[in-house]
């Protein structure tokens, strides 16, 4: 990933002064990181996921909102005999958000092709 065009990016819009962008592995910058986000997204290794949650909803603002990616696969977590592995953890994944009472959750389907 050529991480100059996305900080170019930002420039451009004049919004680079808002955004602060980590470009290291996930897990290892999000435990240096000491501030609270009013948002935080979510699109990294699948198996993972349960990890950047967890340690995203302490960086979270109260009131905050995480975007996690792919939450139903291309679809492919709605069909019940499908174990592929990836597949798989994301359904392990939803259940897990599901049950969680320390927040409200919603699916937002949305496709771009």
């Amino acid at each position: 990933m050529d991480t100059s065009k996305i900080i170019n990016f930002f420039k451009k819009a004049k919004q680079d002064h808002k955004i602060t962008t980590f470009i290291k592995p996930a897990l290892e910058s999000v435990v240096e990181i000491k501030e609270k986000f009013e948002l935080i997204f979510i699109d990294a290794d699948k198996g993972n996921y349960k990890e950047y949650y967890e340690k995203s909803l302490g960086l979270l603002q109260k009131n905050g909102l995480i975007i996690i990616d792919n939450v139903l696969w291309y679809g492919e977590v709605t069909m019940k005999n499908n174990e592929d592995k990836i597949t798989k953890t994301i359904k392990d994944f939803n259940e897990f958000v599901s049950k969680d009472n320390r927040v409200e959750k919603i699916i937002i389907p949305v496709s771009y092709t």
